[in-house]
């Protein structure tokens, strides 16, 4: 049956159950030898199929990867093994893609420094509540006015012009907060580099207060990289939207 657990072999031959970790490393034998290896099957089809359907009903995070998530992981595999499947400006486009998407497999958990700068650098996390929150006076206002104008004009009960509504206040929320509300919003977070302290950074420009110089030390447009201060440890930073990056400065020689 297809949906009895996945089995192994001992040394002695003999089925044994295999752990999650077991299996998931097993699964990515699979895809690995697949799709680098010119279709090699490391299982028969009914056996890989049994695997995945183990795995789906598993509490395996492998199962819920995105394609560029399980590219990425098998190109750590590769290279490795001293058979690399990505050039370096492959990988680290990649790497970087799936920074900005969210995904933590590609996020370092501790500091990267160096000797001879200094300069420690953490990974930064693409924070989806706070970014999605920005969205929200959009949202509220392009319903309330939908809801008005559909009463008042063609009588429809205020929950079904809700309903109604949701495509296009959707691209009213999208136009409003990306184009009058806030420009080129994100919020990412980080653990300090010094002292791991969290730290939340704004990416963009709220009502073009910084677009229109309404404040003469910061005018201009958005930039790709902003100064930011930890709360906790007062080090100056600099965040790297286009990177994912936030570092500390150099050492002062």
């Amino acid at each position: 049956d297809i949906y009895d657990d996945f089995m192994g072999l001992d040394d002695s031959g003999a089925s044994v159950p295999l752990g999650l970790d077991e299996k998931e490393k097993l699964y990515l034998e699979c895809l690995d030898s697949f799709y680098n290896e010119g279709g090699k099957a490391v299982l028969p089809d009914n056996k890989y199929e049994q695997l995945k359907v183990d795995l789906e009903f598993s509490e395996s995070r492998i199962m819920t990867y995105s394609k560029n998530e399980i590219r990425y992981l098998l190109a750590n595999k590769r290279f490795k093994m001293g058979k690399p499947v990505l050039t370096d400006d492959e990988y680290n486009a990649l790497r970087l893609q799936l920074k900005k998407d969210g995904s933590s497999v590609a996020m370092h958990d501790a500091p990267r420094c160096d000797a001879d700068s200094g300069v420690c650098k953490m990974d930064m996390r693409v924070d989806k509540g706070k970014t999605r929150l920005l969205y929200l006076p959009g949202w509220a206002g392009g319903l309330l006015v939908f809801s008005e104008i559909s009463f008042w004009t063609l009588h429809i009960d205020p929950l079904l012009s809700i309903l109604l509504g949701v495509v296009p206040v959707y691209f009213f929320a999208d136009f409003f907060t990306t184009k009058i509300f806030a420009q080129q919003p994100l919020v990412v977070t980080s653990p300090c580099p010094k002292c791991s302290a969290l730290i939340t950074v704004y990416f963009g420009d709220l009502l073009s207060v910084q677009t229109e110089a309404w404040i003469p030390k910061a005018a201009g447009p958005p930039m790709p990289q902003i100064e930011a201060i930890c709360g906790s440890c007062k080090e100056t930073l600099i965040a790297d939207r286009d990177n994912m990056i936030i570092a500390t400065l150099p050492m002062k020689k």
